[in-house]
């Protein structure tokens, strides 16, 4: 179950500049050890860049992942991703696949652009400060 959030954080939140809501991303993740994507009948939503590769899109909350997806690519749904199979699983699978991640688009589509293994550096460097 994701973490309470009333329309006042959804929208606070989601006003942040990209990087300051990635800052934001990695610690809900680490608390919360649940993160959501987006994905149709078709499968999981992964677009191309205009600069030519391949991004997987991330969010901290369903609420956000839904909303934006909505909005942009509508037809999709929110899915949750365990924490623990981001790390054993997606970010390995990423970056063997060549694909970025997109942490947190917003409305106009905008988000902080990573690569799979600078991603689980940050996570893993958050989850350090939990022990």
């Amino acid at each position: 179950m994701p973490y309470k959030m009333n329309g006042k954080q959804f929208a606070s939140v989601l006003a942040l500049d990209t990087f300051d809501r990635y800052v934001h991303f990695i610690g809900k993740i680490a608390d919360w050890e649940q993160l959501w994507g987006v994905k149709s009948d078709e499968g999981w939503l992964v677009p191309v860049a205009p600069e030519g590769f391949e991004y997987f899109p991330l969010w901290p909350h369903p609420d956000y992942a839904q909303k934006i997806a909505d909005e942009n690519f509508p037809g999709h749904t929110a899915t949750e991703i365990s924490l623990e199979d981001l790390l054993e699983h997606w970010l390995p699978l990423f970056e063997q696949d060549k694909l970025k991640v997109a942490v947190f688009p917003n409305r106009e589509w905008t988000f902080w652009c990573i690569n799979p293994t600078d991603l689980k550096s940050a996570i893993t460097d958050e989850l350090a400060k939990y022990e």
